[in-house]
């Protein structure tokens, strides 16, 4: 259940019509984010494929509604996911992603489910029953891939679903 994402970028002209910004004649660079819900099981499995080398380059912080949390970023602090160089200037970082943010930012994300989506159906269905569940149980996620030249940060997500073909990623 994705709600946010970028796609890596490197050294994309700043006139770029999809990635550019700032100055002219500079270069942005992005590192592959997403951020999502996930059920407890499928951010098992994703912490746990994130302990393999091949997915080194991944760092991700993940909270439930309670304040539960995990995250395998070692230095807790805040991280460069878009930059840009540009003649004459220093390094310019736009957005980044913050552990201490992050812990903000899940009691408007969770809120949406309930006092969004929740409140357009009947207290009585399955679909109000469902966004409560999500709500209650869901984990708020966020990856970042480092590796802003070859990253993939979607084979994480290939691999948990190859590995279990015969079951639902979602749930």
């Amino acid at each position: 259940l994705t709600i946010n994402s970028q796609p890596r970028v490197n050294a994309a002209s700043s006139s770029d019509s999809s990635f550019g910004w700032g100055p002219p004649n500079g270069h942005v660079y992005q590192k592959a984010y997403i951020e999502f819900f996930a059920s407890p099981n499928n951010l098992s499995k994703i912490m746990s494929k994130c302990k393999a080398d091949k997915f080194s380059s991944l760092t991700y912080h993940a909270i439930d509604v309670k304040g539960n949390s995990y995250s395998n970023c070692k230095t807790g602090k805040a991280a460069a996911v878009t930059w840009g160089v540009f003649p004459g200037r220093e390094v310019i970082q736009p957005t980044i992603v913050d552990p201490e943010t992050f812990k903000i930012w899940k009691d408007e994300a969770f809120a949406l489910w309930t006092f969004g989506w929740a409140s357009i159906y009947d207290e009585s269905s399955e679909s109000y029953d469902l966004i409560h569940d999500i709500h209650d149980e869901y984990f708020l996620v966020n990856i970042v891939d480092s590796d802003f030249v070859n990253g993939n940060i979607f084979e994480i997500f290939d691999q948990i679903i190859a590995t279990n073909e015969s079951s639902k990623f979602i749930k």
